[in-house]
C-alpha cells in the first residue's frame, strides 16, 4: 500500500530531485555533499515575506565564532528571540538553509528569529554541536540587548537533527531553571535513540526518508561512545523532562521518526508540563523546507508563530 504523501510535497520532492540531478554529484567528500546541499536549498528560499532588517552575526562559542544570521520583522528594543537549529543529520546544512522558512516564522510571530549554525560530523561529534548551542542561548541571555533582544525571553527549536541540539542544549542549561528559556519547538525532532517504534516499522523502506538504517548510521556518527546515548543532552524524551518550558512539536504523518516525538509528548505529559503535538498529514520527514510550494509547510509555519506568540508575546 502507497504511503499517503501529500500531492503538493510530492511535486515539491520530484523539483528537489530535478535540482539535485542538475547540480550532479557532489565533488570533494564531505565539503562537496555540504555545498551541493546548500546550492539545492537556494530555489526553496527564494520568496516569501520581507524582513526590517537581516543582520549576519557571530557568536563567540567553545570551538569557533558561530555563525547566525538574525531576523528582524521589526526594529525595536527588547525584542524576544528564538533560536533555531537546522536539520541534516549532524552532518550538512548551515545558518542560510531555512532562510524563507525562518522569514515566515519571524513575520507570523513578530519577535526576533535567530538562525544558528552548529559544529558537523564527522570533525565534531556528541557533544561539541550542544557545547554551541549553549553558547548561543547564554550569550543571548546576557548580551541580547547588544542586538535589541530582551535576553530574559529566550525559544529554542529546529528540526531533526537540529531539534536534537537545540533541545540538548536546554537540559544541558537547566531549562526553565535558567529563568530565560521560555518556550521550545521541535519539528520532526530526532529526540530518543528508538529505531524499533511502530512508526519505524511502518515507514521504513519504500524509498521514505530517512529509513532506519541511515538513523541508525546518524546516530552512530553523532554519539560515538554507546555509553552516552542515555545522556540528556542527546536522548531528550528520556530525561528529566520536567525542566522544560511550553513545548510544540510538530511531526510528520509519513516519517520513521513520528513516534519520538509522540515518546516526547508523552514523557511531558507524564511530568505534568505543557506540551502541544501536531501531526501534518501528507508530509515526510524533510517537509520543513518547502513552504515556497506545499501549504501544508505554510500551515506548520503559522503554527509556529502562533505558539511563539503565546508564550513569548513580541509586546
Amino acid at each position: 500500500m502507497p504511503h499517503p504523501v501529500d500531492p503538493q510535497l510530492a511535486a515539491a520532492l520530484k523539483k528537489a530531485a530535478d535540482i539535485a540531478a542538475e547540480l550532479g554529484p557532489p565533488v570533494g567528500g564531505v565539503a562537496g555533499v555540504r555545498k551541493n546541499a546548500a546550492e539545492g536549498r537556494r530555489y526553496w528560499n527564494e520568496g516569501g515575506p520581507k524582513m526590517a532588517l537581516v543582520e549576519r552575526r557571530t557568536v563567540k562559542g567553545p570551538l569557533r565564532d558561530i555563525p547566525v544570521i538574525v531576523y528582524y520583522p521589526e526594529t525595536r528594543p527588547k525584542l524576544p528571540a528564538f533560536v533555531y537549529f537546522h536539520g541534516g543529520g549532524y552532518r550538512i546544512g548551515n545558518e542560510e538553509a531555512n532562510d524563507r522558512q525562518m522569514r515566515e516564522v519571524a513575520a507570523a510571530w513578530g519577535g526576533a528569529v535567530i538562525s544558528a549554525d552548529y559544529a558537523h560530523v564527522p570533525e565534531h561529534v556528541f557533544p561539541a554541536p550542544v557545547d554551541e548551542a549553549v553558547a548561543v542561548y547564554k550569550w543571548l541571555a546576557a548580551s541580547g540587548a547588544d542586538w535589541s533582544i530582551d535576553g530574559g525571553r529566550i525559544g529554542f527549536g529546529g528540526s531533526s537533527a537540529g531539534a536534537n541540539v537545540a533541545f540538548g542544549a536546554a537540559m544541558a542549561l537547566g531549562g526553565v531553571k535558567t529563568g530565560y528559556l521560555k518556550a521550545g519547538v521541535s519539528v520532526v525532532g530526532l529526540l530518543d535513540d528508538n529505531v524499533d517504534s511502530e512508526s519505524m516499522k511502518a515507514y521504513d523502506g519504500g524509498g521514505i526518508f530517512p529509513d532506519r538504517n541511515g538513523i541508525i548510521a546518524t546516530i552512530d556518527d553523532y554519539v560515538k561512545n554507546p555509553h552516552e546515548r542515555n545522556d540528556p543532552r542527546f536522548n531528550i524524551a528520556a530525561a528529566d523532562v520536567s525542566v522544560l518550558p511550553p513545548v510544540f512539536l510538530a511531526a510528520a504523518e509519513v516519517d520513521t521518526l513520528k513516534d519520538s516525538s509522540r515518546k516526547l509528548a508523552a514523557s511531558m505529559k507524564a511530568a505534568g508540563r505543557p506540551c502541544m503535538l501536531k501531526v501534518y498529514p501528507g508530509m515526510t520527514h524533510t517537509f520543513l523546507g518547502f513552504s515556497r510550494s506545499v501549504d501544508r509547510v505554510q500551515e506548520a509555519l503559522r503554527d509556529i508563530g502562533s505558539f511563539l506568540k503565546e508564550h513569548l508575546p513580541p509586546r
